[in-house]
């Protein structure tokens, strides 16, 4: 992990989607979208459908829809809670 990295992991119920160390997040949040970078504040919110972006630690940016849920963001971790993910049409 970079200095300027930290941990993602993105679950649905049925497995889990990724896991990895990433350096930027940003989420559809219920009123907006919200970006994540290290040592982000603690929260806890809840998401709305829209594009979850993220440029993992190599540098390479990664687009999923995502279909509401939950993001939790602790301790340079950040957890993706949500029922539904996949590939951006």
């Amino acid at each position: 992990m970079s200095e300027s990295s930290f941990k993602l992991k993105v679950v649905t119920p049925d497995q889990i989607f990724f896991e990895g160390d990433t350096v930027s997040v940003v989420a559809p949040g219920s009123v907006g979208y919200l970006g994540v970078l290290k040592n982000h504040a603690p929260l806890v919110t809840t998401l709305g459908k829209g594009n979850l972006t993220f440029r993992d630690a190599a540098g390479e940016s990664k687009v999923f829809k995502v279909e509401g849920g939950f993001l939790e963001v602790l301790k340079n971790r950040v957890l993706v809670l949500t029922d539904k993910v996949g590939d951006v049409a």
